[in-house]
């Protein structure tokens, strides 16, 4: 089959690999109908991820149709339409049973863990799913294969931006950082808040978060925009989905006093200059959401299913597997906000 590998940092190749086959009673095989490039993906492509092998096959935002299943799966079959959630886990440790998968020790992205001996991705034309009973949802007639990609991680994702920051209705929200992560959130905040702003440096974002119904402004205009439209006491929430020291210091200068800044921007800085004063003398409370598609997913799916939801908006590309070096370029490059490609 055909399958994009990482190479070297920087580098992937669309490569002939070896068909996955059943390894244990729990997997299932998936052909791979769609496959998205996510910012997380970017982390191993540029070498930033620890014990992540060259080699690997990328991709942890998939959908697709279910080939075979092992002995103990029992709630799929061959030729059911399913998405993954890009957390795996077995379901047996405590932070599972209490519904934080995101907590679990053993859980992995694929490709991203050494908990399950090279795991590849799903950016190929089949893929073996661990844990399928847990790992895989159906998918019904109403939602498509592009839409059911979201449903892997970005949409969770956003959701608990918008649920973990408490956003009530009317509240005033300001999204800062519209790539998909921050764009997503913008459509689960979209009805609940009473004004929603959105700010990004690059102007086909701010064009997608106008299109999901947002007020969009450029970053060196986020403070006057943001004091015009709360008579100077700031935002209610602020999600920062930027992922840069620079953005979360933004964030917290754009939210009112006793506000919250919820946090889905992937951060590793081990010693980021938090503004202390600032956040004691304003009450700030600062929250971090990774998002959890397996507790989340099957009510965004319903959403997505009714037509309350439609994240496909944001695709910037649609593109052959086998363009994905080209797909990585732009995507790194932030020449694409959101790339799907097709075995």
């Amino acid at each position: 089959m055909k399958a994009v590998v990482l190479h070297e940092p920087g580098k992937v190749e669309v490569d002939d690999v070896a068909d996955p086959a059943i390894l244990q009673p729990g997997d299932a095989i998936v052909s791979v109908r769609a496959t998205a490039i996510c910012g997380a993906d970017l982390f191993p492509f540029h070498g930033l991820t620890p014990g992540f092998e060259m080699g690997t096959i990328l991709g942890h935002e998939f959908a697709g149709e279910v080939v075979e299943v092992g002995a103990q799966v029992t709630s799929i079959r061959p030729g059911d339409r399913v998405v993954n959630a890009s957390m795996i886990s077995d379901g047996t440790c405590p932070s599972c049973r209490a519904g934080r998968v995101t907590q679990c020790e053993g859980r992995s992205l694929f490709g991203y863990s050494g908990v399950y001996p090279r795991l590849d991705g799903g950016q190929a034309e089949f893929v073996r799913v661990p844990h399928a009973d847990r790992a895989l949802q159906k998918l019904p007639d109403e939602v498509s294969d592009e839409a059911a990609v979201f449903l892997a991680d970005i949409l969770p994702t956003g959701q608990a931006a918008v649920v973990r920051a408490g956003v009530a209705e009317g509240d005033v929200v300001v999204v800062v950082g519209c790539g998909p992560v921050g764009l997503m959130s913008i459509l689960c905040a979209r009805g609940i808040a009473g004004q929603l702003l959105a700010v990004d440096s690059v102007p086909v974002r701010r064009e997608l978060a106008e299109r999901l119904g947002a007020e969009a402004v450029a970053l060196e205009d986020a403070a006057d925009v943001v004091a015009s439209a709360t008579g100077g006491l700031g935002a209610d929430v602020v999600i920062e989905a930027a992922g840069s020291p620079g953005g979360l210091d933004a964030s917290l200068r754009l939210a009112r006093g006793r506000g919250v800044i919820s946090v889905v921007g992937a951060h590793f800085e081990p010693d980021f200059p938090l503004d202390n004063a600032l956040m004691f003398e304003r009450e700030l409370t600062l929250r971090f959401s990774i998002g959890d598609p397996t507790a989340d997913g099957p009510l965004l799916l319903e959403r997505l299913a009714n037509g309350e939801l439609d994240p496909t908006p944001i695709i910037t590309h649609r593109l052959p597997l086998t363009e994905a070096a080209e797909a990585y370029r732009l995507f790194d490059a932030r020449e694409a906000t959101k790339v799907v490609l097709t075995p």
